[in-house]
């Protein structure tokens, strides 16, 4: 006989289950929240939505200019390729299709030489969120950590009032306002 079973035979019944419960948890672990970006069920954080290389890959439709949103940050707007066509063209005409990806680096400075952060939106399946245009949020540092995941609702006010056309399209500001 094991010491480990020993133990749990003096200890008897009940309390044995119990020792054991709690070593079976403590063993398989349980999903723990490590912060912004976390995903609560799982056990390592979100990835972003966007590569790494994101600039060398994708399109820059908007180059550097001042926001009035994003905390009156410098911004640009690189799009992966599908996203190309629907965010030139503003229309219902030339939808985003899944898997379209709009990324938003924001600075400090006026020639957008140093990131302070990303915004990133994914285009999802029709229905997949339907509260958030079917379009997946995420704001990402600068060291490729998610730090908000979700569409805010702040997010959504502004996209909803100031990226309707002829300013943009499917939430997309495309535009210069």
């Amino acid at each position: 006989m094991s010491e480990a079973t020993g133990r749990l035979r003096r200890l008897g019944a009940s309390a044995g289950a119990a020792l054991l419960a709690s070593v079976l948890l403590a063993s398989v672990g349980c999903g723990s929240d490590d912060g912004p970006g976390s995903d609560p069920d799982a056990a390592t954080p979100l990835e972003p939505l966007f590569p790494e290389d994101f600039e060398a890959r994708y399109t820059e439709m908007r180059d550097c200019r001042l926001s009035h949103e994003h905390e009156l940050r410098f911004i640009r707007v690189l799009v992966s390729p599908s996203a190309e066509a629907p965010y030139a063209a503003l229309s219902p005409d030339t939808p985003y299709p899944a898997g379209a990806i709009l990324v938003k680096p924001e600075y400090d400075e006026p020639d957008c030489t140093v990131p302070l952060s990303y915004t990133a939106i994914e285009k999802l399946e029709p229905g997949a969120n339907p509260d958030g245009g079917d379009w997946r949020w995420q704001r990402v540092d600068l060291d490729r950590e998610v730090v908000e995941d979700g569409a805010p609702e702040r997010c959504l006010t502004c996209h909803t009032q100031h990226c309707a056309p002829p300013y943009g399209y499917d939430l997309t500001c495309a535009e210069e306002l």
